[in-house]
C-alpha cells in the first residue's frame, strides 16, 4: 500500500519501543499526535482500488482521463485506510481496547497520484466510563491535508481505551 514516513515533533516521540504503554489517562483533551505522512503511488491507487473498490476512475488511468476527475484518484475507502494507519502509529502504544465507528467522514477533495497526505490528528471528548472505570471513551478528531495544504478527508474515531492497571 502507500509509503508512509512518520515526522514525530519534539518532545512527542517516546522513542524507546520498549516504552511503557499509554493508557486514558494519559490522554490530554486537545492533545495532538504526531503529524505523519503517506504518499501515495499510481500502484497503490490501483491495486486498492481493484482489491476493494474497482471504479474506472481508481484502477484505470485511460478510463479516468473521462471521469469527471480527469485523471486517477485514490478511493475513500484507500484515503482512510492509509491514514488510519498513520493514526495507530502515532499513538505512541496506547492500548486501545476497541474502535467503537467513524463519525462523520468527509471526502472534501480528491488524492490524486504523488499526493504526501499528513494526518493532523487531536483528541476531544474524554470520559471514564461510569459503569467500568478501568476504560474510557475518547475521540480523535482527523483532519487530511495534501502537500499544497488542501483539504482532502475529515473524520473522527471513536475508541474505548484501557484504563491504568
Amino acid at each position: 500500500m502507500a509509503r508512509a514516513d512518520a515526522f514525530k515533533s519534539a518532545g512527542q516521540d517516546r522513542g524507546d519501543p520498549a516504552a511503557a504503554p499509554l493508557y486514558f489517562e494519559d490522554l490530554v483533551e486537545g492533545a495532538r499526535l504526531p503529524a505523519l505522512k503517506v504518499t501515495f503511488t499510481e500502484d497503490d491507487i490501483i491495486a486498492f482500488g481493484r482489491s476493494f473498490d474497482p471504479q474506472p476512475f481508481h484502477i484505470d488511468p485511460d478510463a479516468a482521463k473521462t471521469s469527471m476527475f480527469g485523471e486517477l484518484v485514490a478511493s475513500g475507502i484507500h484515503t482512510l485506510a492509509a491514514c488510519t494507519k498513520l493514526v495507530v502509529e502515532g499513538q505512541n502504544g496506547l492500548v486501545v481496547l476497541s474502535g467503537l465507528g467513524i463519525d462523520s467522514v468527509a471526502f472534501t477533495n480528491p488524492v490524486k497520484t504523488g499526493d504526501t497526505l499528513t494526518v493532523e490528528a487531536w483528541w476531544s471528548d474524554l470520559k471514564r466510563s461510569a459503569s467500568k472505570p478501568d476504560r474510557g471513551f475518547a475521540r480523535l478528531n482527523c483532519r487530511v491535508r495534501n502537500q499544497e495544504g488542501t483539504i482532502v478527508a475529515d473524520y473522527a474515531y471513536r475508541y474505548l481505551i484501557a484504563s491504568r492497571p
